[in-house]
C-alpha cells in the first residue's frame, strides 16, 4: 500500500472526506489521486493537523494505523507550550509601538494626499480657465 493509499484508508476510517482534508491541509485538490509518494514535507504537513495518525505506520512494519490516547495526550503536551506572560506584555507594547508609528505615517499620507489633490483641482480650474481665455481671445 503506497504512502497517499494509507492517507485515503485514514481519510475513510475517520469518515473525513477528501475536500475537507484538502481544505484543512492547505495540499491541491488531486494531490491524493497523483503519484505514489506523499514526499518528507507534505507528510509533516498532515501530521501536524492529523495528530492521532501515527508516522511509523508509514514505515515497514506492522505498526497501528492510529495512536493510542495515551500516547496522543503525550504528543499533544508537546505541542502547549507554557505562556509567559512579560513576554506578551512586551510583544504587545512593541505591537502597539508600531502600531502608533503606522497611525502617523497614514495621518500624514492622507494630509499629502488631500494637498495634492487640492492642488490637482487648482491646475483643473487654471487649465480650464486657460482654454476659456485661449478661445475668447480668438
Amino acid at each position: 500500500m503506497t504512502d497517499k493509499q494509507k492517507i485515503l484508508e485514514y481519510l475513510k476510517y475517520k469518515g473525513i472526506s477528501k475536500n475537507k482534508f484538502y481544505l484543512k491541509t492547505g495540499l491541491s485538490v488531486g494531490f491524493l489521486d497523483s503519484g505514489k509518494s506523499l514526499g518528507v514535507d507534505k507528510l509533516r504537513e498532515i501530521l501536524d493537523i492529523y495528530h492521532d495518525l501515527n508516522p511509523a505506520w508509514f514505515l515497514p512494519g506492522d505498526a497501528p494505523m492510529l495512536i493510542s490516547d495515551n500516547e496522543l495526550n503525550e504528543k499533544e503536551e508537546q505541542y502547549i507550550r507554557p505562556i509567559d506572560i512579560s513576554d506578551l506584555i512586551r510583544k504587545i507594547e512593541e505591537l502597539s509601538v508600531q502600531l502608533g508609528a503606522q497611525i502617523n505615517e497614514n495621518k500624514h499620507l492622507h494630509e499629502t494626499n488631500q494637498r495634492l489633490l487640492a492642488q490637482i483641482d487648482d491646475l483643473k480650474k487654471s487649465c480650464s480657465n486657460d482654454v476659456q481665455h485661449g478661445i475668447e481671445d480668438k
